[in-house]
């Protein structure tokens, strides 16, 4: 299971025993939803980060699409 918070962390988590298996903060609130994909032969994950509006009292920093790969490294353009 993959997730984000409004601190701008995002989490993967094993679905079956709900135990964190990574967590690490990637940029501002997270606030949109994540995509996974397979490109330049590994799996990537794309998340949206930087959300802030008037019903959110969020760090206020611009938004962008961070894209990791399953290892942990950030994905290459």
């Amino acid at each position: 299971m993959l997730f984000g918070d409004v601190g701008g962390n995002f989490y993967a988590l094993d679905a079956a025993t709900g135990a964190k298996l990574w967590g690490q903060k990637i940029g501002g609130a997270i606030g949109g939803g994540v995509i996974a994909y397979n490109a330049g032969g590994g799996e990537k994950i794309a998340v949206t980060t930087g959300l802030t509006g008037v019903a959110w009292p969020t760090e206020v920093v611009t938004g962008k699409i961070a894209v990791l790969g399953l290892d942990g490294e950030p994905a290459k353009p």
